[in-house]
């Protein structure tokens, strides 16, 4: 079988990984242990180094609501046969689950063997789960299991090209496969025996929003990644985690209209909500409605509960889904035709730094906090673009503070290699200490951008985090560096 690192022979072909993970944490409190689950997507930028994003949240344990979210560096090497050493650091921020995070910074080196049976891979590691400014700080195995997969990559200034020019030979191998990504907003109504920690009980309707991911494996199985937080209810720091498989039904002959039934599990927690260790289980019908090739509304509904803890529910939400069609190495999905015509979708990663001035507390004076997260950004057109940006706290005393965002950004004037750059979001953020209010909150932002390589820029900009109902009210610094890469869609 090819192993994971063997890349394709065809340069446009990019090889990537997702990669999840299970530690069983050794905490400070004598017998207590955190089950904390990871899922990461990782690109190979050569035969032996990777990196890319990862996220973890508690599953088992009574830490429910404990997240962090970051970067993670590697490198593999051959050992012969199927088997791989493999070995990385992850460098993350977050926390929550009135854990010992202390300022929230997370750093998880590991090393281990990877055993590859081709379309998945297992692995067995030594892994650290060190927290430098709080005190937890443990280690011990950690098991790991990988799927690879390829995606095409285009450079923003590739013209659309027919796809016989494109593919030439190799057209019969590709497929277009279906992912979407939706803006997200979900009502809870707790259910009867839902509780807070506290032991108080949950009776208020709880609104979410959040974002979601969907790629198909063929026509009709899809998986899903989901990352939610509360905005209304008096549970500021709620936060979910999810990943699923669902199926995608057409009930019209123009594809206009489907059912998308699902599964998921994942972490959730937080805002004094009690899901026990974290572990949620939900299930999910969705009702499509394409507006157009590339833009469809869902309405979906169904029930999430927690197993371990006093937490079930019922929820209707709404969905906005931007659609694409993107290309794969295998005959899974739909098939191309010589004259379907290749193009270019723009994309940025942005790692990105802030610092908050006197960042207001619920309990004690303001102060200092600083943040690290990701942004992740669709270019529309030469001067706009849509952002989703998630950042948790790692230094300032306020560890398991995290906030997510949607919002826009447009670009202005240039002079050389700068540029200025304007930014509006609107989200959810809380936890921490930081007095966040109902959590909703609007960031607007205003930055110069420098450009170093065609692919490489660093940002540098100034602006302001208000929450809508609570005190915080504060300046913010930041730095992001600008990652720019292209997708093939049609």
């Amino acid at each position: 079988s090819e192993v994971l690192s063997a890349r394709s022979g065809n340069s446009m072909w990019e090889e990537r990984n997702l990669r999840f993970s299970f530690d069983a944490v050794e905490m400070p409190a004598a017998g207590e242990r955190m089950g904390l689950g990871g899922v990461g997507m990782y690109s190979e930028f050569n035969d032996w180094l990777y990196g890319g994003i990862t996220a973890f949240g508690a599953a088992t344990g009574r830490r429910g609501g404990f997240f962090t979210g970051g970067f993670t560096a590697g490198a593999k090497k051959h050992l012969g046969g199927n088997w791989w050493a493999d070995a990385g650091i992850y460098a993350g921020a977050g926390g929550g689950g009135a854990a010992p995070q202390g300022g929230g910074l997370m750093l998880r080196p590991h090393i281990g063997v990877t055993y590859d049976f081709g379309k998945f891979a297992l692995g067995v590691n030594y892994s650290k789960v060190n927290f430098p400014n709080g005190d937890i700080d443990s280690d011990g195995i950690s098991v790991m299991f990988e799927i690879p997969f390829s995606s095409l990559s285009r450079n923003w200034d590739d013209p659309p090209t027919r796809a016989d020019e494109y593919f030439g030979i190799g057209l019969a191998n590709v497929s277009k496969h279906r992912s979407h990504v939706s803006m997200r907003s979900r009502a809870y109504k707790p259910a009867g025996g839902s509780k807070k920690t506290s032991g108080q009980t949950l009776n208020d309707t709880i609104g979410l929003v959040g974002v979601d991911y969907a790629y198909f494996l063929d026509y009709n199985w899809f998986i899903d990644f989901e990352t939610a937080g509360a905005i209304k209810g008096g549970i500021d720091g709620y936060a979910e985690l999810l990943g699923g498989i669902g199926y995608r039904l057409p009930l019209s002959s123009d594809d206009r209209f489907a059912l998308l039934p699902s599964l998921s599990v994942g972490g959730a927690g937080g805002g004094g909500v009690d899901t026990g260790g974290g572990l949620v289980a939900r299930a999910n019908l969705g009702l499509e409605y394409r507006l157009s090739r590339h833009m469809s509304l869902i309405l979906d509904g169904g029930y999430l509960i927690a197993p371990d803890g006093n937490f079930e529910t019922p929820y209707a939400g709404l969905n906005l889904a931007y659609v694409m069609e993107s290309f794969a190495e295998d005959q899974k999905g739909m098939p191309i035709t010589a004259d379907d015509i290749v193009q270019t979708s723009k994309w940025r990663l942005r790692p990105a730094h802030q610092w908050y001035f006197d960042a207001q507390r619920k309990s004690s004076a303001s102060r200092d906090m600083q943040l690290m997260g990701a942004k992740i950004d669709w270019m529309g057109g030469d001067w706009w673009y849509l952002t989703g940006q998630a950042l948790s706290a790692y230094a300032g005393g306020a560890g398991g503070y995290s906030e997510g965002h949607w919002g826009g950004g447009i670009y202005g004037p240039s002079w050389k290699n700068t540029q200025i750059y304007a930014e509006m979001l609107v989200g959810a953020g809380g936890g921490g200490g930081i007095d966040s209010g109902s959590a909703l909150m609007f960031k607007p932002s205003l930055g110069l951008e420098f450009q170093l390589t065609p692919k490489l820029s660093i940002q540098t900009g100034l602006g302001r985090v208000i929450s809508n109902s609570g005190n915080l009210d504060s300046n913010f610094l930041e730095t992001n560096l600008v990652w720019r890469f292209g997708s093939a869609y049609q």
